[in-house]
């Protein structure tokens, strides 16, 4: 299990510690936006429960709150992060599951050095009405909880797409070359968030080759140069194609400009592709990603499509201004 240190840039738009309604046990119908639970608990998020009467206690808690979000802001690339959580989670917004880290029974697999980002869909998210957030958390023994920080952000990112890729992947494990075909039907293929780590949307124990895909629509006529595919970060090297073509891989790309000194798990991938490659319309960004063990997937963004000269701006700011001691500490640390 690797310890988690957060590259991605984040800017806090609303803190969500404090009191929020608990109850032991365990119904999934309990993450559904209209369940009553004006009779739970209140407990502190950012303490343990068991400092809050529920000394002793191990298995399932459930913690919602009701969150007002201001008209007018931003829907796009919020992300819930949580701090802290023992051991294993599953997160709800307005009753969808939006994330989910660590595994429940019978086969608990703990998360607790994890920090959790996840991120928020924008048809989810309500501007007229109180949003309901539901934390379901099972704790094997010890300390158990929302132990850490609470937030809602954006990332900084956002500001530089000219298209999110974010949110839902069609996903499939195997080594298959055709995967990356235009026309390749990918219909009966799973659905995974991007970006999260697979290992903890049904693929904790893959290792070796797994391929993403991902539709989009592009009618981006004002855009006269190239542009740039940024991918996230990916454990532990991928190979990337745009409309069956390859447009880049991470071993390529830290040859290149983009290369921030990282090991392959921690270097942002970035690939430059001619606007020409762009189709009007449908197109299809396929990734093969090999992981050699522990975590794998595109598991931390940004992911979309950046101008050149929009991403030259956000790698000088936000990657390539850090120093040694940063470099250091995720090299160790992760």
């Amino acid at each position: 299990m690797q310890l988690s240190v957060s590259a991605q840039t984040l800017k806090q738009l609303k803190a969500l510690n404090g009191y929020w309604s608990f109850s032991v046990g365990d119904d999934l119908e309990w993450r559904l936006p209209n369940h009553n639970f004006s009779d739970w608990d209140k407990i502190y998020v950012g303490r343990s429960w068991e400092s809050q009467g529920y000394d002793g206690y191990n298995g399932y808690g459930w913690y919602k709150i009701k969150v007002d979000l201001p008209v007018g802001m931003s829907k796009n690339n919020l992300i819930l992060k949580l701090d802290g959580i023992d051991d294993a989670d599953e997160v709800y917004f307005n009753g969808e599951l939006i994330g989910q880290s660590g595994t429940f029974p019978p086969n608990v697999e703990t998360a607790f050095n994890q920090i959790r980002k996840y991120t928020i869909p924008a048809h989810l998210i309500n501007s007229s009405v109180p949003n309901i957030i539901a934390v379901r958390v099972y704790d094997v023994y010890a300390d158990g909880g929302i132990m850490g920080d609470v937030g809602i952000y954006q990332d900084v990112a956002e500001s530089y797409f000219l298209l999110n890729l974010s949110g839902s992947w069609k996903f499939k494990t195997g080594k298959n070359n055709e995967y990356k075909d235009f026309s390749f039907n990918d219909n009966d293929w799973d659905e995974l968030r991007v970006p999260q780590r697979w290992d903890d949307q049904g693929y904790e124990y893959l290792d070796g080759y797994a391929w993403y895909r991902k539709s989009f629509n592009w009618n981006n006529s004002s855009i006269s140069g190239d542009v740039i595919f940024v991918l996230g970060r990916i454990d532990d090297k991928d190979i990337a194609y745009l409309n069956g073509q390859r447009i880049g891989s991470v071993d390529e790309m830290k040859r290149g400009p983009y290369d921030a000194l990282k090991q392959d798990h921690r270097a942002l991938r970035a690939y430059r592709v001619p606007k020409s490659m762009l189709k009007n319309g449908k197109n299809v960004l396929a990734v093969q990603v090999w992981d050699e063990g522990l975590d794998g997937g595109i598991y931390e963004g940004p992911v979309g499509i950046m101008s050149v000269t929009a991403f030259d701006n956000y790698f000088a700011e936000f990657e390539h201004k850090k120093g040694f001691w940063e470099f250091f500490y995720e090299s160790i640390f992760e």
